[in-house]
C-alpha cells in the first residue's frame, strides 16, 4: 500500500486525539473511541483513518493490540 502525501496528515490528527485525551507516553486509548473522535471530528473517512493508523504504526508513533492504541515515547514527542 503505498502512502499519499495526506497520510502524515491524517496520522497527525490521530496523535492530536491523544494529545487532547492528555495521554502520556506508553499510554493508551481504545481503538474504537479513537476511531469514533476520528470520524466525529471530520478528520477523515474511514479509508483515511485505517491510512493514517498505518502511517502512524510505521513511524512507530502508535501500536495497536487488544482493542487498543498506545502511544509510544517517539509519537509523544512528535505532539510536545
Amino acid at each position: 500500500m503505498s502512502t499519499l502525501p495526506a497520510d502524515e496528515d491524517y496520522a497527525m490528527s490521530l496523535l492530536m486525539i491523544f494529545r487532547s485525551a492528555g495521554i502520556r507516553a506508553r499510554q493508551s486509548l481504545r481503538a474504537a473511541q479513537v476511531n469514533r473522535d476520528f470520524l466525529s471530528m471530520n478528520f477523515g473517512r474511514q479509508a483515511d483513518y485505517q491510512a493514517a493508523l498505518a502511517y502512524a504504526e510505521e513511524r512507530g508513533w502508535l501500536s495497536t493490540e487488544f482493542g487498543m492504541i498506545r502511544l509510544s515515547k517517539h509519537g509523544f514527542d512528535e505532539i510536545c
